[in-house]
């Protein structure tokens, strides 16, 4: 199950585009755990996989073929929403 915490960022970028804006840039999972802190959310690398996961249930065949080449990076900040998918 994703953390509650995950799951708050995801809402959170929904709303913030300065936010999704400066996690667009992350260049590692370190990196958007360390924003996460500084909104006091507790999220970890397994909360980042988990939501990476959870994305792939809503995608269509053909966009999990697109999906899947997708660099693991990207995948995870398109899951958490700070960045567009566009297969």
């Amino acid at each position: 199950m994703t953390s509650a915490n995950a799951m708050r960022l995801k809402l959170l970028l929904k709303d913030d585009p300065l936010l999704r804006q400066q996690l667009s840039q992350c260049d590692s999972p370190d990196q958007v755990i360390g924003i996460a802190a500084k909104l006091q959310l507790n999220v970890c690398m397994a909360d980042l996989l988990r939501m990476e996961a959870l994305m792939t249930l809503t995608l269509s065949d053909e966009e999990l073929d697109e999906w899947y080449v997708t660099p693991y990076w990207k995948r995870v900040l398109i899951s958490l929403g700070a960045q567009p998918f566009k297969p």
